[in-house]
């Protein structure tokens, strides 16, 4: 009996096969080594094994699998195309190709051999799809589109497909299209945030906002707490002019937590268009501070600042927004009227005056600025005669059969005070 164990012994030794030890495939080894994040190891033990065999395709791969990790993007690179040319319809070394090249930037070769991917395999929606994110992420959306419409004419079902078809078919404003997968995206997967959020987008885009809000509603009703959809809610209520709706979902936002610059703006906004000068100032202050480089927060913060009384602030605020931005006539005529407002507020009438006439040159067709200026000149100036002209010329310039909303303190328009302050005036000139 030990004469029988010890020839076994013998044999084992001469024998390592028989023990289960016979060594390991080279790809296998390499494979060890990457698994243990060895990357730099196991390029050079597949080097070792790639000069006694340069044909080995599986070892090309690994090498340029470990170099990729190790983000020698050149060198994987030419590791791989070396085995792409000794098995050109290698699925694997061409997808690996695909990463790598995508990794370091370069989207076009990615493209190039995820299309030679597609040739190869054209049922597979993986690929494909693949290839599509790749076209969408370089914003060529329309080869995009090609590759996704006949994956969803296949399967209309798949929610990936029908929402990034909506994605590109709203990069490229085509917003009927848009509309329609995203509304497809949301009957698969119905309250997906992303989703709502960017069909709310395109109908605001559309000026549809009734159906914006419609949508917002929706979600909200299963998701109330959902910041971004109410922050899109309270836009549109906004847009709605609905501006206490605006302002509670606005403040509900903050409540849970969200004190951006969007939301001050907005509370701010949303205080100002009701009047409340006093509650929006606050809010246009933080939004300010949020953005100094805002010239309409920094408008509407001075506005609000001198109509509740906080007159000094209100000027450093105005003058502030000439120096933020060169503003379009329309906005530029608004900012010298609330100016010359401030101004007469601190007693500065005659600065006042200048700047109504400032505004009466950006905006000339406002009729309205020439009786404010004939106004600033008779009751602030004191001066009826200088102001004679203005009345007459405002008058000249009214169109017939035109009614304005706008009214003195004493309830009178603004036609029948000229008409008398003309008469009485020129009264006055003749005695």
């Amino acid at each position: 009996m030990a004469k029988q164990i010890a020839i076994l012994v013998i044999l084992l030794q001469f024998h390592p096969a028989i023990s289960g030890a016979q060594e390991r495939d080279p790809a296998e080894q390499v494979k060890v080594l990457m698994e243990s994040c060895q990357f730099s190891q196991a390029v050079n033990l597949a080097e070792q094994f790639l000069s006694q065999d340069s044909t080995r395709v599986d070892l090309l791969l690994l090498t340029g699998k470990a170099l990729a990790a190790g983000f020698q993007y050149r060198e994987a690179v030419a590791a791989l195309r070396k085995a792409e040319q000794l098995d050109s319809t290698n699925i694997k070394v061409l997808n690996e190709l695909v990463d790598v090249y995508r990794q370091s930037g370069d989207a076009g070769n990615a493209i190039v051999a995820s299309r030679k991917i597609t040739s190869l395999v054209p049922g597979n929606r993986y690929f494909s799809l693949q290839l599509a994110n790749l076209y969408y992420l370089e914003e060529d959306f329309r080869q995009a589109i090609a590759v996704l419409l006949p994956l969803y004419i296949t399967d209309s079902s798949t929610f990936f497909v029908a929402k990034q078809l909506g994605n590109c078919y709203n990069e490229l404003k085509r917003s009927d299209s848009a509309i329609r997968f995203y509304r497809r995206a949301l009957r698969i997967c119905p309250y997906d945030p992303v989703v709502t959020g960017k069909l709310v987008n395109v109908f605001i885009r559309e000026d549809n906002v009734a159906m914006a809000l419609y949508w917002t509603q929706v979600y909200l009703s299963q998701d109330s707490v959902n910041i971004p959809i109410l922050k899109q809610s309270a836009y549109c209520y906004y847009l709605l002019i609905d501006f206490k709706s605006s302002a509670k979902q606005l403040l509900e936002c903050l409540r849970l937590g969200d004190s951006s610059k969007f939301i001050m703006k907005y509370l701010g906004l949303s205080y100002y268009k009701q009047d409340k000068y006093d509650t929006a100032s606050p809010y246009f202050r933080k939004a300010f501070l949020a953005d100094t480089t805002d010239a309409e927060v920094c408008f509407y913060y001075g506005v609000s600042e001198y109509r509740s009384l906080g007159v000094d602030t209100g000027l450093v605020y105005l003058n502030r927004t000439f120096r933020l931005l060169m503003p379009t006539p329309q906005f530029l005529s608004t900012l010298y009227v609330e100016l010359a407002a401030a101004n007469t507020a601190t007693g500065h009438a005659d600065t006042a005056i200048i700047l109504l006439q400032k505004a009466l040159e950006s905006k000339p067709e406002n009729n309205t600025l020439r009786f404010k200026i004939a106004y600033q000149y008779d009751f602030y100036l004191r001066k009826p005669y200088e102001a004679l002209p203005w009345y007459r010329e405002f008058l000249k310039n009214v169109v017939p059969g035109s009614q304005t909303t706008e009214n003195l303190p004493q309830q009178v328009s603004y036609s029948d005070y000229a008409n008398n302050r003309i008469k009485e005036i020129a009264g006055t000139k003749r005695k």
